[in-house]
């Protein structure tokens, strides 16, 4: 959705999306998912590389 966002991982797997929605400076919504079927996903576009 475009909001800035936190992604929690719990044993290397995506657990929580945070996302805050934020309107003229100013933070109007946080949103948290963890339905599974939202966050499949999230994992392979989220991966940071490890060097």
């Amino acid at each position: 959705n475009g909001y800035p966002a936190l992604v929690l991982r719990l044993d290397g797997e995506v657990d929580t999306v945070l996302a805050l929605r934020i309107d003229d400076g100013l933070v109007t919504g946080l949103y948290a998912v963890r339905n599974p079927a939202k966050l499949s996903r999230m994992d392979s576009a989220t991966r940071l590389s490890r060097h």
